[in-house]
């Protein structure tokens, strides 16, 4: 029988995640700190000021509602406002010394987990935009953040040279939501009625996903009961670099 995507829950990796990028950072020389990573023209230290403003971020909108939420019907525009406001809040907060952002993750890291504790994962809340214009639950938008956070631990992990977080615990809840992607992905893919695609990843975080087409549009499934019509297998480390466009397609092809 078909059965579509269950709920995430994600909330008790928050803490684990956090305490471990916090040993991490501990462990850093200044000419560490200093290294370039994925993110052009951000070093080690601006990514962990990045992530620090998401916490800022998060909790300002979501529990205090009083921070700025960008409005807008363009995804170029979105990702754009974004973009801007996040080089701003790095470039003014590099004055902090180590020690100082350091102390305000571990403050903001538990503040956050002690808030998504207390949301009803069912709940609506706005879409994810990379996963269509649906309103999603509250259980997609925590998975979206935790996405983030991971992608930006890897940046800062793979300019260091070490692994971190890439075991199955991490790396599949992660690679779960980025798959509510592939119905936004085929939109405009048209086809004839229940035809069946699936991605099928290997390595520790290995699974199956499927998306069917329904009508005019494409849905997501743990299973489904047609034999799909194309099938495409990558490993989990090419994955989650192809959903966070840390890959190129001759490289993912190369793969």
């Amino acid at each position: 029988m078909d059965q579509k995507m269950k709920p995430l829950d994600v909330v008790p990796l928050f803490p684990e995640m956090r305490a471990e990028l916090l040993r991490i950072l501990h462990s850093l020389t200044d000419e560490q700190w200093n290294l370039p990573t994925a993110c052009d023209g951000w070093s080690v230290k601006d990514v962990t000021l990045h992530i620090y403003g998401d916490d800022i971020s998060y909790l300002s909108r979501h529990r205090d509602n009083d921070g700025v939420t960008f409005v807008t019907d363009s995804f170029e525009e979105l990702v754009a406002l974004i973009n801007e406001k996040n080089d701003l809040w790095v470039r003014a907060n590099r004055y902090l010394s180590k020690r100082m952002l350091l102390t305000l993750m571990e403050t903001t890291g538990t503040e956050l987990h002690t808030y998504l504790r207390t949301i009803d994962p069912q709940e609506g809340s706005h879409p994810v935009s990379w996963a269509g214009n649906n309103d999603a639950p509250m259980w997609l938008q925590i998975a979206r953040e935790l996405t983030e956070y991971w992608m930006h631990h890897q940046h800062i992990c793979e300019a260091l040279g070490i692994d971190s977080l890439k075991n199955r615990k991490f790396l599949h809840p992660v690679l779960s939501t980025f798959v509510h992607a592939l119905p936004r992905t085929y939109a405009d893919v048209n086809t004839h009625e229940g035809t069946v695609v699936e991605l099928r990843v290997t390595g520790e975080a290995a699974d199956s996903w499927f998306v069917q087409r329904e009508g005019d549009s494409w849905s997501l499934y743990d299973e489904v009961d047609n034999t799909p019509n194309v099938s495409v297998t990558m490993s989990d480390d090419t994955a989650w670099r192809i959903f966070t466009k840390g890959i190129s397609y001759e490289d993912a092809k190369a793969r």
